[in-house]
């Protein structure tokens, strides 16, 4: 027989086993339960009922391959139909052959799911089958008609879309080499343009589009840099602040305090909110200006 003190362990053991596991169960399975049911309340169709979530790319980091290829192919395609429909115009041309090779740069650069390179189905479908197709209808099929004509136009068009380009996609090469030495792993990029504003490529990206309306030729054409300000200002740039804020809790706060948003030297949100609603105005005006498609 065994003894006293062992029998004695073994049958406090076992009541131990059958007794807090359960409970424990009981309560993990409720709280799981009651998470399970928020979120679904929170979702429709996968996606959140919180709009301004619809374009929170930060979400998921895996299958990137997957995801690069796949908006590879997507964006390959929807440029094909631009240079189908802007005809001889080297202007036009010059745009969209720099801004192929800048998105695929952004998608095949680096593996932090982008807005050029989703994570999630949801800003998958908000990009690629609504976004990107307006932004190419505008500019390459709404040329059918031109209301913007000066000497030199395509010229200045061009100066303006290549310092943009250059000026966003430099930052955005310097930032991804940075990042990738071992010594600057978990910190945040404050350097280079950084120091001007916390989100140059996004400034750039202004420069980049307001050269490529004016290449186009239609007023309809700037309702695109109008919607693209007030998008970037009332949604991406919160999406992106509060996964910095998050990221980097330690350096960001310092960071965000000292530092412009997107317009070098100006820092007042108020006044960003202010020119952004002011665009969306004018965004409604320009696109009024339906002829540019042939209506």
């Amino acid at each position: 027989p065994l003894p006293t003190p062992v029998v004695q362990l073994a049958v406090a053991f076992q009541q131990h086993r059958e007794s807090f596991p359960m409970a424990k169960m009981q309560e993990l399975s409720e709280e799981s339960s009651s998470l399970l049911d928020e979120e679904r309340q929170d979702q429709c169709c996968g996606c959140s009922s919180d709009p301004r979530q619809w374009l929170a790319w930060r979400s998921s980091t895996e299958n990137r391959t997957a995801w690069k290829i796949l908006c590879s192919c997507c964006i390959s395609a929807y440029m094909a139909w631009y240079f189908s429909c802007v005809g001889s115009s080297v202007a036009l041309w010059l745009c969209g052959i720099v801004f192929y090779l800048k998105i695929l740069i952004e998608i095949w650069g680096q593996d932090t799911p982008t807005w050029a390179c989703p994570g999630s189905p949801c800003l998958f479908v908000t990009m690629y089958v609504t976004g990107i197709p307006w932004f190419i209808g505008t500019l390459g099929y709404c040329t059918k008609t031109t209301s913007i004509q000066f000497p030199y136009r395509d010229l200045v068009a061009i100066a303006l879309y290549l310092f943009g380009s250059l000026y966003s996609l430099g930052h955005e090469v310097h930032r991804f080499r940075w990042k990738a030495k071992s010594e600057n792993k978990g910190k945040l990029y404050t350097i280079g343009l950084g120091t001007l504003c916390m989100h140059p490529n996004y400034f750039g990206d202004l420069f980049t589009y307001s050269g490529w309306a004016l290449a186009a030729g239609t007023v309809f054409a700037f309702q695109l840099v109008l919607t693209s300000f007030w998008v970037l200002v009332v949604f991406v740039i919160p999406n992106s602040q509060a996964y910095l804020a998050e990221r980097y809790s330690d350096e960001f706060p310092a960071y965000a305090e000292s530092t412009a948003t997107m317009i070098p030297f100006v820092r007042s949100k108020m006044l960003m909110n202010v020119l952004a609603w002011i665009s969306l105005a004018g965004a409604v005006y320009c696109s009024m200006d339906v002829k540019a498609c042939g209506f």
